[in-house]
């Protein structure tokens, strides 16, 4: 190898080694492990912020934030205590009740909260093609009502002579 291509790969390396490491960790905690960082991302985006903002934990940007800042180094806490990341969503539902989470349980009444969108989306998709055919069924009544108007006479008296059986 040259000496152009080590210091070319040195100084990716430098570049991108740094890089990696910061995509695994979120900008609100101070793990330095990229793993206990990943879960702390991935357990902060289940929960919600409690100061009135409704962001999800990982991304409240509020300065000094009342609710997020504590909940975020429990988090912490319990992470390096070696707690599962379920538990630790359990812990802020014992805490707070379900409105801490970002997504609502399927049980129960918020079940309605995920089944009706698509029932929503059901009903308009039927609605849309029941009035669709009715308007194309129509038309093509008016389309052939136009054509026998526009007959010839004589054509439409022989047709409904014919009708008449005689």
């Amino acid at each position: 190898m040259n000496p152009s291509s080590i210091l070319l790969l040195l100084v990716a390396s430098i570049v991108v080694s740094p890089a990696s490491f910061a995509l695994a960790q979120s900008a609100k905690t101070t793990l330095r492990d990229p793993v206990q960082a990943k879960r702390f991302n991935e357990i902060s985006d289940r929960l919600v912020c409690q100061c009135g903002c409704n962001m999800v934990l990982r991304v409240c940007n509020h300065q000094n934030c009342p609710s997020a800042i504590p909940m975020r180094h429990s988090i912490e806490a319990q992470i390096g205590e070696g707690k599962d990341d379920d538990a630790i969503v359990a812990g802020f539902v014992a805490e707070h009740g379900t409105k801490v989470l970002s997504s609502p349980p399927a049980e129960g009444l918020n079940l309605a909260a995920w089944v009706m969108p698509g029932f929503a989306l059901g009903v308009g998709l039927f609605a849309a093609w029941y009035f669709a055919v009715r308007w194309a069924a129509k038309r093509k009544l008016a389309v052939a009502g136009a054509s026998v108007a526009a007959m010839d006479p004589a054509l439409r008296a022989r047709i409904e002579d014919e009708l008449r059986g005689s």
